[in-house]
């Protein structure tokens, strides 16, 4: 995705070789951390689905946002060997090309719906009760990876036929064409960006408004996963519109073309620490799950203590 080819007046080598050695500085710890944390935040929900079926419908959300996050993880170290090296297996190139496209907007799209799915359960608790079923949650994300699988097809055309290229560069021209950047933009980000911001300032708002303390953590969720969507989404997005119009010949000066290669690979590649950053969302979560079960067992007491006094009458 980056403007790995020089031309006879701009050279892009050197953007190339800083971001070689920052990309390993990056990926490698990304990789083992986010291997361990997302395998540990599936088995962790899981268990809450199995032993807590009432928060059945956010554990398979974040299930599928832990599975995206971990093929994100899987194929980042065949990113890096594979965007060094010349003439790849065109067909194991554009099956790991593809995996990242697919993990990268199949968790945009599953954090869309998890801020939905929060927003419908609290202004809409009534109507949130009827869709929140398991099996609904369920066919939402398989309609995720139906979207995804269908969104990645441009990703086989991403080269071209061209024959000398590596992996993640030399995009062909048509990869950067109106028909394939406008609608991956707009549905791929810009969308679900309103959505999430929409879902989640009218979420905090209800929330503030009922000045209940139990709700701190809820709020505390909210924010924490719209500000791990923007920190890492909005600046990669950014770039790509900048390098649309390198590409179709609006920003033609070296210097600024040599800025927009490096701010775009280092947008792609901070992105990445998307799979780490989740974890936050996960955690706080759990937390809200900890103390919602805590809560509901505490009220159960004085139940359970008339109960016992009715028996001993």
């Amino acid at each position: 995705m980056s403007q790995h080819n020089s031309s006879q007046n701009c050279s892009f080598i050197d953007v190339d070789k800083l971001m070689k050695t920052l990309q390993m500085a990056v990926h490698i710890p990304t990789f083992l951390l986010g291997l361990l944390l997302n395998l540990l935040a599936i088995r962790s929900f899981s268990s809450f689905l199995k032993k807590w079926p009432g928060y059945a419908a956010t554990s398979i959300y974040m299930i599928n946002l832990a599975i995206f996050d971990l093929l994100l993880v899987l194929s980042l170290p065949f990113k890096m060997v594979l965007s060094g090296v010349e003439h790849p297996w065109s067909a194991f190139c554009t099956l790991v090309e593809c995996l990242y496209f697919i993990s990268t907007y199949g968790s945009v799209f599953t954090i869309c719906c998890i801020s939905l799915d929060r927003f419908l359960a609290i202004r809409y608790p009534f109507l949130a009760s009827h869709l929140r079923s398991p099996r609904k949650t369920l066919g939402t994300c398989c309609v995720i990876w139906v979207l995804v699988w269908i969104g990645s097809i441009p990703v086989y055309s991403f080269h071209g036929k061209k024959e000398n290229y590596m992996c993640f560069h030399n995009m062909s021209n048509s990869t950067w064409s109106a028909r394939v950047f406008f609608p991956l933009q707009v549905f791929g980000f810009l969308l679900p960006m309103a959505v999430m911001g929409f879902c989640s300032a009218t979420s905090i708002r209800i929330l503030l408004g009922l000045r209940d303390r139990s709700h701190r953590a809820c709020i505390r969720t909210i924010a924490v996963s719209l500000m791990v969507f923007v920190a890492s989404f909005l600046p990669v997005h950014l770039a790509y519109c900048l390098q649309f119009l390198v590409r179709n010949g609006f920003i033609v000066d070296c210097r600024a073309r040599q800025r927009i290669s490096l701010f775009l690979q280092l947008s792609m590649c901070f992105s990445n620490v998307n799979c780490c950053l989740d974890v936050f969302c996960y955690y706080f979560v759990i937390k809200e799950f900890r103390a919602d079960i805590m809560a509901r067992r505490l009220s159960q007491v004085p139940l359970v203590r008339q109960d016992t006094m009715i028996t001993r009458d």
